[in-house]
């Protein structure tokens, strides 16, 4: 590389962190969110009672408080204002620890794209907000020659409290909830769980997704790149216990098109 290119590239680097870091707050991804403290306050409740929607399928509800769930928030969001007259107000998600964790998994898919040949597991229980980054991201690394791993696509997995059957469909590479005629929103482990199951000694190298999805796969020791909003206090308490280092705290259910600047950044290898 050319000296001035030498100068250049820190530059051109800062200030496409400025760039994100200013996308991240005017979109609302990061910074105010519209996820209330109160949703946080109860949601670690409600996984320190081992609720089935908010344990994500981490087994840590067994030990952890929902004081411990808070703190586990605190560590990765930053302040969560739990104040009698701030709890129904906006949530708070700091940006620069987003961006440290948009620059942790750049350089964890980085490393697995440059090592070729690993197996892949992608999946998520928020494709209304989730699908095209993590579709993204599957091409970039099967044009790396890793494997994406489709274990029970189009298969069922359960019948819901209704008798409505559930069951995995992978969409360009990521594995979704459906009922077979619509995707779904899912905090449950059970279909990565079932989807690990299938591989059986076939273990992913690496799995990236968010909710039940990723919580199951840390619980069962593969290494996870996953996502969060505020209120999804599982995966940061795995994380502040040394379980998983690869959580990113960002509002996860806003429009496609407000996460593709940091789809890029994570992508820029």
């Amino acid at each position: 590389m050319r000296r001035r290119d030498r100068r250049e590239a820190p530059a051109a680097a800062r200030e496409e962190t400025v760039a994100l870091r200013r996308h991240l707050v005017s979109s609302g991804l990061a910074g105010r969110v519209a996820t209330s403290p109160r949703s946080t306050v109860q949601n670690c409740a409600k996984m320190a009672a081992g609720h089935d929607d908010y344990h994500f399928g981490l087994s840590d509800w067994r030990t952890a408080t929902a004081d411990d769930a808070l703190d586990a928030v605190r560590a990765l969001c930053g302040q969560v204002r739990t104040g009698p007259d701030e709890l129904d107000g906006p949530g708070w998600i700091d940006p620069d620890l987003t961006l440290l964790a948009v620059d942790r998994q750049r350089r964890a898919l980085a490393a697995l794209a440059e090592s070729g040949g690993a197996r892949v597991l992608l999946a998520t229980g928020h494709p209304t907000g989730l699908l095209a980054h993590y579709t993204a991201i599957a091409r970039a690394l099967q044009s790396a020659d890793s494997e994406l791993l489709t274990p029970l696509d189009d298969a069922f997995v359960r019948h819901d409290q209704r008798g409505r059957p559930r069951g995995v469909r992978f969409t360009d590479g990521v594995a979704c909830l459906f009922d077979g005629a619509a995707l779904l929103h899912t905090h449950r482990s059970v279909y990565m769980e079932a989807m690990l199951d299938a591989l059986d000694s076939r273990r992913p190298d690496l799995v990236v997704g968010d909710h039940g999805m990723a919580g199951a796969a840390v619980e069962r020791g593969i290494p996870t790149l996953s996502i969060a909003d505020v209120n999804d206090p599982a995966l940061p308490v795995a994380q502040v216990r040394g379980r998983t280092d690869g959580v990113l705290c960002i509002d996860d259910n806003l429009p496609p098109r407000l996460f593709v600047p940091v789809t890029e950044a994570m992508l820029r290898w």
